[in-house]
């Protein structure tokens, strides 16, 4: 008789891989020498564009470390930016009489051409002298890191330089162009054939909304590394930070990439777009389709629309402009503001929602507007009644996370008996059915695994390989639950996890209770010794 397959709990391990690169070695020329390179830029105060600011000349010296005759694809190097120049302090700056000590941080960017294409980010130190307007602001040298991806000559060329200045609780940026013809290209050095493991990113798909907020998640960067998000036009060129107004992304210490990060409201045009998430060294693409609301017919609905004076009116505003305030004001019968003047700002689908408490009398209406337009707008009506406002209660509840748990409906599983003779013969048998509670209230998701012992006789030498045992597993969703549940693989079982049932991690709540079956066949050896085995069924859920 072969019985008590057991399934027990067990603790699970993780292990990683690495890639190892390998380069081919080749005589070559020498590195070159690094070289001052000059050229005209053009700066505009973003803040104040209106400012003029003449042409400055831009006189630098580009270098590559660790300097050497060839590199290897995957191989990281340093790029610094040297400052041979500075340029002047605008006499015409206003507000201030001079920059502040340590108020300037400059950050710049390369382009890659050649055997690479792509932008390297680089940046020094928020570090200065005070300085008098008309005097060279003198400000720390910038360096950034990538990892070479492609086997040939790189050229690496300025794009451009910006210095952030902090004054009065507002970090302003300049940015400084070349003035056409373009800059000279300030290094170039060889990369030999290597092996380089690129990280990927995945951005949302469809269409999103400037000033929208957008998940993304990658894998295969440095781990926890600092990202850096920035929105590139359609050939991947002309990458901007300030494209996107905040974010949240984190790498984790395996590299994986999670978070968000929101679009810059305006500024934005509608089409494809790149998305660039760089850790410093490498980086990775993709694309993102941007389109932006277009508001039709504005609405405005009051929740109530009549109340007593203390009355909070729940408005809802729909198809008005994306991203933009809207004043919010009680007007009397003749149309002058008689009550409170409050701001809602709208979303980047044109919707916005505002608590309006009536705090006047003579409220008749009540008008939201876009800033001070005559036409952007809408006026609805408000009854302001008598009597004792509306008592109420306030009701709210914490639900903290609980655990993710498993159980099983029996210890034993018995395939019966069968007699000799000679021949491969198939016995079957059911799982006892295994339920998994999750009830962590996220977004995770959890996998439920099996591994099989040999089958041992009683005499403990002759053995049923675990092999020999397999199942077609069969997992379902309770009724309620918010996820659904996926099916392992028909398989044989061994020491190496088998698939029982699985969810996967989701961006939206995931949990619920499931149910997991499976058909359970043993296969016979054609000849083995008589006698009764037994092995262990071991489930484990992580």
């Amino acid at each position: 008789m072969l019985r008590r397959l057991m399934p027990r709990r067990s603790l699970a391990a993780t292990a990683t891989g690495a890639l190892t690169v390998v380069g081919l070695v080749v005589l070559a020329a020498p590195a070159a020498e690094a070289a001052p390179i000059e050229y005209m830029s053009q700066c505009v105060n973003q803040t104040l564009p209106q400012l003029p600011i003449d042409p400055s000349l831009t006189k630098i010296e580009i270098s590559v470390e660790p300097a050497k005759p060839t590199y290897a694809v995957g191989e990281t190097v340093t790029v610094h930016w040297k400052w041979l120049a500075y340029s002047n302090v605008p006499l015409n700056t206003p507000v201030v009489t001079e920059i502040a000590a340590d108020s300037t941080l400059p950050k710049g960017q390369l382009t890659l051409s050649g055997a690479q294409t792509t932008e390297l980010d680089v940046q020094g130190e928020r570090k200065n002298a005070a300085t008098k307007l008309g005097d060279p602001l003198i400000i720390t040298d910038m360096k950034g890191s990538v990892t070479l991806t492609g086997a040939g000559t790189v050229d690496f060329t300025p794009k451009q330089y910006s210095t952030w200045t902090m004054a009065f609780g507002l970090d302003s940026e300049t940015r400084c162009l070349p003035v056409s013809p373009p800059a000279p290209i300030g290094a170039t050095i060889t990369v030999e054939p290597g092996q380089v493991d690129l990280p990927e990113v995945e951005a949302p798909g469809g269409e999103v909304r400037p000033g929208a907020q957008i998940a993304l998640a990658g894998s295969k960067f440095t781990p926890n590394a600092t990202p850096q998000v920035s929105l590139c036009q359609a050939d991947g060129k002309d990458c901007q930070l300030t494209r996107f107004s905040s974010n949240t992304l984190v790498i984790d210490n395996e590299g994986k990439l999670s978070g968000n990060a929101t679009l810059a409201a305006t500024g934005i045009a509608d089409g494809q777009w790149v998305v660039r998430v760089t850790d410093g060294a490498k980086e990775a693409r993709d694309t993102l389709t941007v389109k932006a609301f277009v508001p039709g017919e504005r609405t405005l609905v009051a929740e109530p629309s009549s109340g007593p004076v203390g009355t909070t009116v729940k408005l809802t505003g729909t198809n008005w402009t994306p991203n933009v305030n809207v004043n919010v004001a009680g007007l009397d019968a003749s149309g002058s503001i008689t009550d409170n003047v409050l701001t809602a700002r709208t979303s980047p689908d044109g919707n916005f929602t505002l608590d309006y408490p009536i705090g006047n009398g003579t409220v008749t209406q009540i008008r939201a507007r876009e800033g001070i337009s005559s036409t952007k707008r809408v006026i609805i009506p408000f009854t302001v009644t008598t009597g004792p406002l509306p008592m109420g209660q306030h009701v709210d509840v914490t639900l903290a996370p609980g655990d993710l748990s498993f159980s099983q409906a029996g210890d034993g599983i018995n395939f019966g008996s069968a007699t000799l003779n000679g021949e491969v013969q198939t016995l079957q048998a059911n799982l006892n059915q295994v339920t998994v509670l999750d009830a962590r209230g996220g977004m995770l998701g959890w996998s439920l695994t099996g591994t099989m012992t040999d089958l041992v006789a009683a005499n403990g030498t002759d053995k049923i390989p675990a092999g020999n045992v397999a199942w077609t597993p069969s997992c379902a969703a309770t009724q309620g639950s918010l996820s659904e549940v996926a099916n392992g693989t028909p398989s044989a079982l061994g020491s190496s996890p088998a698939a029982l049932c699985s969810q996967a991690p989701a961006n939206t709540t995931t949990g619920g209770e499931f149910t997991a079956d499976a058909q359970m066949t043993l296969t016979t050896p054609q000849f083995a010794a008589a006698g009764t085995y037994t092995g262990t069924l071991t489930l484990t859920l992580i």
